[in-house]
């Protein structure tokens, strides 16, 4: 091994190692070896320091505090893996470049909003030569977001062999953290499903295992952006978010998901330790902490878990415990 490759073995290690436990780093990989490539450069051979995870995190010019927050943050996380096998290793405070950001309120939508952005998209046609198949098409992508709480990306990736509709189960492959999860579906979303996959075998012919289930015009994956045009268009004649400072996301289909299950497990006086750990589960977090960044203190819920605090104070009254 040559000093001017040390870092960036090291890096690569570490990367090994994130990946067996089943995290992708494409992101986290980028940007670490470019630090290792700085390293080696500037400071051949030596420790990784405060001061050169600081140099590399501040060097790009032009760009905002919080990128150069994000990128320390990145070689933070390196360092205190390293420091275990290399002790000269020194860990950058936390929040040495201020915090990466606040966190955006969502946009929670009703069942109504739901409903009329499904509607919307499916029988909208922008042009009298719009595809007809363009309609339930964008509608399966919109109503599964809404019903899993999945990734636009996790959705647009789904192969047809992915899509059991005899189980009401779908496989997702490489998400964001996890390389596979399973999906349940309720009867009416697989009969929804059904519904679309025979307009589209008629567009397209017979089903293929190996191919995308949901389809763009020319048969292959729908591209994010082309769903994100009919989703900005119908959110405009709908008109929604128009009394908010942020204009709804497809994202917030997610938050909107998260936070329908955990008022239906209020709703249902179930435990909501479990309810928060079966959600972790089935959005593919690898940390509840993750869970706990979709779930928003909505009106509706709010009131829930104030009858339930209510409940056990008096509880704990009668008790003779308070």
């Amino acid at each position: 091994m040559t000093t001017s490759s040390a870092m960036m073995k090291k890096v690569e290690q570490y990367l090994g190692h994130k990946r067996s436990l089943g995290y992708k780093m494409k992101t986290g990989a980028i940007q670490l070896r470019s630090f290792a490539r700085y390293a080696d450069l500037h400071a051949p051979a030596g420790p990784l320091t405060v001061d050169l995870a600081l140099r590399w995190a501040t060097s790009p010019k032009g760009t905002q505090r919080t990128y150069h927050t994000l990128r320390l943050g990145i070689v933070r996380n390196f360092a205190r893996y390293l420091v275990v096998f290399k002790p000269r290793t020194e860990i950058p405070p936390q929040h040495l470049l201020g915090p990466t950001g606040m966190r955006v309120p969502p946009y929670i939508y009703t069942r109504r909003e739901i409903a009329a952005l499904i509607r919307d998209v499916l029988t909208h046609q922008p042009s009298l030569r719009c595809d007809p198949y363009i309609g339930p098409r964008n509608a399966t992508i919109v109503g599964l977001l809404a019903c899993t709480g999945m990734r636009i990306g996790e959705v647009l990736a789904l192969k047809d062999g992915d899509v059991d509709l005899n189980q009401n189960v779908l496989t997702v492959h490489q998400s964001k953290n996890l390389p596979t999860r399973l999906v349940p579906i309720s009867d009416s979303a697989s009969r929804h499903l059904q519904q679309y996959r025979k307009v589209r075998d008629q567009r397209f012919g017979n089903s293929d295992d190996s191919r995308a289930f949901i389809r763009s015009l020319r048969g292959g994956h729908v591209l994010h952006r082309s769903i994100w045009c009919a989703f900005r268009r119908s959110r405009k004649r709908l008109g929604l978010g128009n009394a908010t400072r942020r204009k709804p996301r497809l994202h917030d289909l997610r938050h909107t998901f998260a936070c329908n299950h955990l008022l239906r497990a209020y709703r249902e006086n179930r435990n909501i330790d479990n309810a928060v750990h079966d959600l972790s589960i089935y959005l593919g977090h690898v940390d509840l902490a993750a869970t706990y960044w979709y779930l928003s203190a909505v009106p509706a819920l709010l009131t829930l878990c104030s009858k339930r605090c209510d409940a056990l104070g008096l509880r704990l009254r009668k008790g003779g415990l308070s």
